[in-house]
Parts: C-alpha cells; sequence; structure tokens
C-alpha cells in the first residue's frame, strides 16, 4: 500500500462523530434504536438486545447524531475497532457513546474500503486506546489516524474482492450454526423436551448411568515446573468450553512427574467442567488427564457419551444458574451424581448418536473450508493493508 498516499481519517470524512452520554432507560419497546458497541460486529449490525428510545429523545438525539446508509460505524469504548456500514432499509437508530459514526466523502473515500481499513488499523486503535475502568479512544484520535487512499475505483474493486470472501466466510459460518440447530431438532423429535421430559421417559441419577469421576491433580501448588512440559495432554476447563463436541486441542502437558500426581482418561471420555465454566462438556479426542474442576464421565450400558452430552446441552444454563458462588461459581460432585437425566431406550440412544456422529463429520468438513475461507480473507487483508 506505501504505493499510495497517506491521509488522515478526518481529511477524506466530512464528520467523526460519537453518540450519546445518556442511554436511555425504561423503555421496553419503540420504532426508534439506539445501537452500542455490543450491536457492531465487523461487516454487520446485530439487534441483539437493543435499547429503544421515545420518540421526542429520539429527535434530540438524531441531532446530534444523524446516521445515514453508507456511514461506517465503529466501536470507540470498551470493545475497540470493530466496524461496520450502515446499510439500506436499517430501523431509525442513533448511537451510544461507545460508538462513532464516520461519514466519509463519497467523491474520495468508499464506505466499504473504510470499513475494511478500519479493520487493518483495529491494532493500532487498541494501543492507543486509554482508560483504566473502561478502555477507549476520543474523536481527535480518530480523526488523526492515517490510512491508505487508492483511487476511487481501485478502492471499489479492493473492497468488492473482500466482499466477496467476507460473504462467503459468512455463508459457511451460517451453514454450520444450521447444523448444530439440525442436532437439537433432532434430539427434540426423537426424546422431546428433556427438561420437561414431556414424553415421559424413565429418569436415572447421572451416577447410575456410568462411571462419574473427578480429575485428579494431588500436588500443591498446582504450576510446579516440574509437573508441566513433558508429551502427556492436560486439558483445562477452557479446554472443553471452547471444543466443539470434540475436543481436539491442548495448551498444556504434564511431565512423567505431572502423570504420576493425576490420572489419564480415555480417548471418548466425556468430560464436564465443574468450576469456573459449569457444565460444559465435550469428548476426548485423546488420552488426557484434567484437574479436579473437571469430571470425566464413562457411560455404562444404559446409556452412551454422546447422548448425555447432548443431554447437558440443554441442562446447561440451568446448572449454571444453581451453582452456589464464592470466589468463582462451582458445582460439587454431589450435585452432579444425583442429576436426573431422562433414560430413553438404547438403541433410540444409540440411532441418536449415530446421527450425531454422521453430521459431526459434516460439520467438520465445514469446518476446514471455513478456515480456508478465513485464511484467504486475511491473505487479501494484509495484501492490501500492510
Amino acid at each position: 500500500m506505501s504505493k499510495w498516499e497517506s491521509v488522515k481519517l478526518g481529511d477524506v470524512c466530512t464528520g467523526i462523530t460519537d453518540g450519546s452520554h445518556n442511554p436511555p432507560e425504561g423503555i421496553e419497546f419503540s420504532e426508534y434504536l439506539m445501537l452500542s458497541s455490543k450491536n457492531i460486529n465487523n461487516g454487520s449490525i446485530s439487534f441483539h438486545e437493543p435499547r429503544y428510545l421515545s420518540e421526542k429523545d429520539f429527535i434530540i438525539e438524531d441531532k446530534r447524531t444523524s446516521i445515514n446508509v453508507g456511514d461506517v460505524l465503529l466501536t470507540i469504548v470498551g470493545t475497540i475497532g470493530r466496524t461496520a456500514v450502515v446499510p439500506d432499509g436499517i430501523p431509525r437508530i442513533t448511537l451510544q457513546r461507545s460508538v462513532a459514526v464516520l461519514k466519509p466523502s463519497l467523491d474520495l473515500l468508499d464506505s466499504n474500503f473504510l470499513m475494511y481499513t478500519l479493520m487493518s488499523i483495529a491494532p493500532q486503535l487498541i494501543r492507543s486506546s486509554r482508560g483504566v475502568a473502561q478502555k477507549g479512544i476520543y474523536l481527535k484520535q480518530v480523526r488523526s489516524f492515517e490510512i491508505p487512499l487508492p483511487p476511487l475505483e481501485t478502492q471499489k474493486e479492493i473492497a468488492k474482492t473482500l466482499d466477496t470472501a467476507a460473504e462467503l466466510l459468512a455463508m459457511r459460518k451460517k451453514q454450520l450454526a444450521e447444523l448444530d440447530k439440525l442436532i437439537k431438532s433432532i434430539f427434540y423429535d426423537m426424546f422431546g423436551d428433556p427438561v420437561l421430559n414431556e414424553k415421559g421417559w424413565e429418569v436415572a441419577e447421572l451416577s447410575s448411568l456410568g462411571d462419574v469421576s473427578r480429575g485428579v491433580s494431588k500436588h500443591r501448588p498446582r504450576n510446579e515446573p516440574s509437573l508441566l512440559g513433558g508429551t502427556h495432554p492436560l486439558i483445562q476447563t477452557g479446554d472443553i468450553a471452547q471444543a466443539d463436541f470434540i475436543i481436539r486441542e491442548y495448551k498444556q502437558t504434564y511431565s512423567d512427574i505431572g502423570l504420576a500426581q493425576s490420572r489419564k482418561w480415555p480417548v471418548g471420555t466425556l468430560c464436564i467442567t465443574i468450576a469456573a465454566n459449569i457444565a460444559k462438556t465435550a469428548i476426548l479426542g485423546f488420552d488426557a488427564c484434567f484437574p479436579d474442576s473437571v469430571v470425566g464421565f464413562t457411560s455404562n450400558e444404559r446409556t452412551n457419551n454422546i447422548f448425555v452430552l447432548y443431554w447437558f446441552s440443554f441442562f446447561q444454563k440451568i446448572i449454571e444458574a444453581q451453582a452456589p458462588e464464592s470466589a468463582q461459581k462451582n458445582i460439587n460432585l454431589k450435585i452432579l451424581n444425583e442429576l436426573n437425566v431422562i433414560v430413553p431406550p438404547t438403541n433410540l440412544q444409540n440411532q441418536f448418536a449415530a446421527i450425531v456422529t454422521q453430521i459431526e463429520k459434516q460439520k467438520a468438513l465445514l469446518q476446514k473450508a471455513i478456515d480456508e475461507t478465513q485464511y484467504l480473507f486475511d491473505s487479501l487483508m494484509s495484501e492490501y493493508f500492510e
């Protein structure tokens, strides 16, 4: 990009302003929306948990921060550097203090090109942030940031190429989310709502359906260097929370000394978190150790680990909400052992597990395609903006 001149954002935008300093309260619904940084994703605007304005307040705020199609939104407080272009057909909106609106001079700067440029300088924006309780950047900083300015037609060509890659990436992520929804839908169809047990299945405590054993980490301190850095995978609660069905990666390992004070669970074990991330589940893709913040479950002939994993997916938030809270939320082994699990006929459970296994294979292929598309998008961003 060095062959193109650099210009300050303030010189190629007709206006750069932030939103209101007074978010509204007490209005449950109206046709006027106020967006915050949580509503801005890179490349899109969501209306998850929107805040509403009265017509009177909207008119007041709209005079301060008018929003038009083609404007570019940028988060400047808290989660800094997310950006999106205001699309056609959007509801009437104004912005909280955490979001700025940039109005590009359209004879100089393409809106989508500006959005991708802001994505590329997000690390710089974050590094320049200030604040203790909550990080933020000032509008004068935004105005002073320099960006490359190729000819307008070149900007549009670059934006079009990146749009194509971004749309493909979004489509594949949506397909992946749909497969997750499909599994839950199949569970509902086969077994009904497990919370209500509307099909009247037999119910049994988890401890009667298999071996429930807490992870082992006897040595104190747990981070003693001699325990770590060997060849034995060590799974933590975060690895389980971040896994999608199968745990395929690990960040830590035990040495032989570490293994001696722990225990190794075999591939296929269902891992259940009981501290920090409560009742998150995933199945081991390899033999591994884990600490006592994780429980290993191995089913007996009455059930199977895949069925129990998806049963937990319906109850996770319920169990988490009921967990005692001290320094950090946790549940004990007694609570886990006494959880009442529906027990449909094993042939139905096994049929469900077989369907899930096939869908998970499709998900793995789709995830590979997503990774490849993300790599393509990142490569294009590097080519155009680094």
